[in-house]
């Protein structure tokens, strides 16, 4: 796995290779963890999660990170529809003036 380089409450960030595992404690490793390429992006995601925060500004994969790591299936089922909506807009077109 890693070395463990940060916890905050039940979630732990592991350092692995160049990358970083965000984990939520409360389950199995298999069932509550995610990859994060960045460690800030490690931290958002135990914040957003613990406050239940749904960042519109996140990409698809962060969204469904969130959705892995959080223990609160409301809040994974709102994250689930704004990804659902935004799958059924479609790409936004490319501004050409």
């Amino acid at each position: 796995m890693g070395k463990q380089i940060y916890q905050e409450g039940p979630f732990k960030v592991y350092q692995a290779g160049h990358n970083y595992i965000v984990h939520n404690s409360k389950y199995g490793f298999e069932k509550a963890h995610t990859h994060v390429r960045n460690f800030n992006t490690a931290r958002r995601i135990i914040y957003c999660s613990k406050k239940k925060i749904i960042p519109r500004t996140f990409s698809e994969y962060l969204l469904l990170s969130l959705v892995r790591v959080t223990d609160d299936p409301v809040y994974a089922d709102h994250i689930e529809d704004l990804i659902a909506v935004r799958r059924q807009k479609g790409k936004k077109l490319k501004y050409v003036n």
